[in-house]
């Protein structure tokens, strides 16, 4: 008897809410790239989902509580479904999340996962732990292995029709000034290869994107070790689509 192809795993819906800056967008939709492989596709509201993320940014104004606003929304989400026996993950990512990590536990305890921006590859780990703890997982250090190496290949689109698209290809900042959060929840400046820029930037334009924005923190400060001139990395963004058939 041959073996049996190995089974999906059962459709489960995610609904993301995004708040801040183009980052953001970028990173809630990989967050979404991390959990398909687990069957998590997108949904449209919070009521339908089986995973929750709000992916918080800390520089708006009032912006912890907001977050706390918003989950005290979910909670009641999170109870109703429960009723009928259906579970509901609840995690909150971004800035807020890396800044405000224990308060954010201790004032909503009903959240199963909190993961700073540098951790949510990290995903699937995370939500099989809380699986199996039965408590919350709080993932918000910097991790000395770079998130964009333990990405997977395949990108959801980040914008309706998916004719553009952000690309992050550096974060965080050194500069360390007094107004601003940035190098205690983004981290120290971490630039991309141009390799791994370029290769992601093909895979969107692949998918239909015509316009893409790359984003960094502070993307003057881009050093990515081995990058070659400005006018040569840059040479190769025109290769990326084909020539025009009008």
């Amino acid at each position: 008897m041959t073996g049996l192809p190995p089974s999906s795993p059962a459709p489960r819906g995610l609904h993301v809410i995004t708040w801040g800056c183009q980052m953001n967008v970028y990173d809630s939709a990989r967050m979404s790239d991390v959990l398909r492989p687990l069957g998590y596709q997108p949904v449209e509201t919070p009521a339908s989902a089986d995973m929750i993320i709000l992916n918080t940014c800390h520089i708006r104004d009032r912006a912890a509580e907001k977050v706390f606003s918003e989950l005290g929304r979910l909670r009641k989400i999170k109870e109703e479904r429960e009723t009928t026996g259906q579970q509901t993950i609840i995690a909150v990512a971004g800035c807020v999340a890396q800044a405000e990590g224990q308060e954010i536990l201790a004032r909503a305890p009903y959240v199963d996962i909190v993961l700073g921006p540098q951790t949510y590859h990290r995903l699937p780990e995370m939500v099989a732990r809380a699986a199996r703890a039965g408590g919350a997982v709080i993932e918000t250090d910097f991790p000395a292995e770079q998130k964009f190496d333990f990405l997977p290949d395949a990108a959801a689109p980040q914008t309706p029709g998916n004719l553009t698209a952000f690309l992050t290809i550096q974060e965080g900042c050194d500069k360390f000034c007094s107004f601003c959060v940035v190098p205690y929840t983004r981290g120290a400046e971490v630039s991309r290869s141009v390799t791994s820029v370029l290769a992601e930037a093909r895979r969107m334009v692949e998918s239909g994107v015509q316009e893409i924005s790359l984003l960094g923190q502070n993307v003057n400060a881009y050093h990515a070790p081995g990058r070659m001139e400005t006018s040569g990395v840059w040479q190769s963004w025109p290769m990326l689509w084909p020539p025009s058939r009008a």
